[in-house]
Parts: structure tokens; sequence; C-alpha cells
């Protein structure tokens, strides 16, 4: 738990920087930046993708299936929508503008991947080495989100804690409980969605990636039912 509880800590330090800094940055500028951020993005889920080249063949269709229904139910359910309520929600409590954006984006890319799942495994089973590798990257991650997206990157920090920590917590219960092959299915789900966050930043007409969601579930159900 020592390992996730330190990823969360990155999160809160990377973001009251980049919170920090953006009182510095010009709104043009900030603009140009979230761009840029958004490239990131991109490149960090076309990376994780391409990782996974070889199961990307393998799960082709676990992959098509997923996403198309997964955003079919995500849009029906209008979960874009409903975020984005609670994220205004969260604004009236804390009082901090511009707040739900900068929350749900974060919350996504830094719980979204393999690392997440592997490192939390890895942790219980005495190597938090993938977690710690993760923290120092969603640290500085979450310093370029804020400077762009304000203070609702730091609150992501409570997802990554409740997410890892369970994963982290089962992984103690039982072991390495899931399959390898699961693993990589989920991950190649997790990256796509990333790769549209990314997009979201950079195009004018948004994909909507918080209604991809349900295909992280989709994914799991259809590959322990033997969909490949």
């Amino acid at each position: 738990m020592l390992a996730t509880a330190v990823n969360a800590l990155a999160i809160v330090f990377g973001g009251a920087l980049g919170v920090f800094f953006k009182r510095l940055i010009r709104e043009d500028l900030r603009a140009a930046v979230l761009k840029a951020v958004g490239v990131v993005v991109l490149l960090l889920g076309i990376i994780g993708t391409v990782n996974s080249a070889f199961y990307l063949v393998r799960y082709d269709l676990l992959l098509i299936i997923s996403i198309a229904l997964g955003t079919l139910i995500g849009a029906a359910a209008r979960l874009d929508v409903q975020l984005k309520r609670f994220g205004a929600y969260l604004e009236r409590k804390i009082n901090k503008g511009a707040f739900s954006e900068g929350f749900i984006t974060a919350s996504l890319v830094f719980c979204i991947g393999a690392m997440a799942i592997v490192g939390s495994i890895n942790a219980a089973l005495g190597d938090p080495s993938i977690i710690y590798l993760k923290a120092a990257i969603d640290g500085i991650t979450a310093l370029a989100l804020a400077s762009s997206l304000g203070a609702g990157v730091m609150l992501a920090a409570v997802p990554v804690l409740l997410y890892q920590g369970a994963l982290t917590g089962l992984g103690l219960a039982f072991g390495n409980f899931m399959s390898a092959g699961l693993i990589d299915a989920f991950g190649l789900v997790g990256y796509a969605i990333v790769a549209v966050i990314g997009l979201d930043f950079i195009l004018p007409e948004k994909i909507k990636a918080e209604n991809m969601l349900p295909a992280l579930l989709l994914v799991i159900i259809l590959y322990l039912v033997g969909l490949r």
C-alpha cells in the first residue's frame, strides 16, 4: 500500500506545482500548453497500443466489440454528462472553479493502463518498482495537466489511491489473481481510450472519452466468457 500512497502524493505534489505555474502563464499560452499536453497523452496511448501490437492482432475482435458496445452504453447513459455533474458538485463543495475537467481527465489518465494493474499486483507480491516508476510519470503528468486544467487534477489522487489500493488488497488476498492475457486485453482497450483522451485535448469537436468507460468492464466480461 505504501507504493500506491507515494503515487497519490506524487500526483498531489505535481498538481500543486502545476497550479502554481498556471498563475504565471497567460491564457493564450495555457491553451497552447493544453494542446501540447494533448499530444503527449495521445502519444502515451499510441505507444501503449504499439507496445501491445501482438495483442492488437490477437484481440482485435475483443477490442472492436468492447469499444463499440461500451461507447454505445456510455452514450446512452450520458456518462459524460453525469461525470460533469459530479465534477460540478465537487466544485461547489470545494469552492474551486474549472474543476471537473481536470479531475475527470486526470483520473482517466492515471487509472487506465497496464502499469496500474500490474504494478499494484506486483506491489502486493513484494515488488513495488513499477508503481514507483508510475508515481514519477504521474507526478510529471499532473504538473503538465494542472498547469492547464487547474486544481481538479490533484483530486485525481483519490481514485488512484482507491483503485490501486483495491488491486493491491486483492493481490495480497489472492496472489496474482489476473491472468496475463486478461491484463493485456484490458491494457489494450485502456490505452485506446487514453489515445482518445489526447485527441479530445486537440480536436475542437470532442469525442467524449468518458462515454467509452463501459468498454473497460465489457472487455473483462467478454474475455472471461471466452471471446478472443
